[in-house]
């Protein structure tokens, strides 16, 4: 790419509001929402496929995919800028986007799928809880890995840590909950962290307490799991070449 076809350069908070705005909350092809219609059309044939899946309210549903939407895209952005001096003001402006929408309730529910991201990190291919020597190693090697990572930052970044003032705090805060996604693989063969999440979203719509046939789970999971494979390409996608200013 030639010096003249640069993308211009955008700051975060420009960046993430037009990523919020045009493809997360409202975004329309032709004037049609295309992520809303995905999701009933999608939501609409594993009901097909199972009446019990009647009991999911759509618009929970679809809540809790819009705050996975923004969670994947967090992890993306993780993975393609690294450093605090862009991941911790992308963070604070999600959280104020949010609440200037009056959606603080997604802030909450990304922070559901934080925590089953950080849980997939110690997880065997077979999902299950590394044992052992394994998972002391595993979580000895996270825990070093993201204190060090926050060490660094704290000693540039906060003069006095007895005495914190309330930006001090509410950016460590913001650090403490992306350092969660540090060591998360979610492109691992196995698709582990892709597995938690998918569980993770069938409890919080309550399906565990209902008793689906085998098509019926199969149709949802399979759904669910390319909701999650389109999200995360889409958000690398529109990551990839951005220029941000620094």
């Amino acid at each position: 790419m030639g010096l003249l076809s640069r993308k211009p350069k955008v700051s975060i908070e420009e960046f993430c509001r037009e990523f919020y705005d045009s493809r997360v909350f409202n975004p329309t092809i032709a004037g049609v929402d295309a992520v809303r219609v995905f999701l009933e059309s999608g939501f609409k044939s594993t009901v097909e496929a199972d009446q019990s899946l009647k009991v999911i309210n759509f618009a929970k549903f679809q809540e809790e995919m819009t705050a996975l939407r923004m969670e994947l895209f967090a992890l993306a952005w993780l993975e393609k800028f690294g450093r605090e001096q862009f991941t911790i003001p992308q963070s604070v402006f999600t959280k104020r986007y949010l609440e200037e929408k009056g959606k603080t309730q997604i802030w909450d529910i990304m922070g559901e799928y934080t925590k089953a991201l950080d849980r997939s990190a110690t997880l065997t291919k077979t999902g299950e809880e590394m044992e052992g020597r394994m998972l002391r190693g595993r979580i000895t090697f996270l825990n070093t890995y993201r204190w060090g990572i926050f060490e660094d930052w704290a000693k540039a970044n906060i003069d006095d840590r007895s005495t914190l003032t309330e930006e001090e705090k509410m950016l460590a805060g913001h650090l403490f909950l992306i350092l969660k996604r540090v060591g998360v693989d979610i492109k691992r063969g196995d698709c582990i962290a892709a597995k938690v999440l998918v569980t993770t979203i069938v409890d919080r719509l309550g399906l565990y307490d209902v008793s689906l046939n085998s098509e019926a789970q199969s149709s949802f999971g399979t759904f669910l799991f390319g909701c999650l494979v389109f999200m995360y390409e889409d958000a690398k996608k529109a990551i990839k070449d951005v220029n941000l200013q620094s």
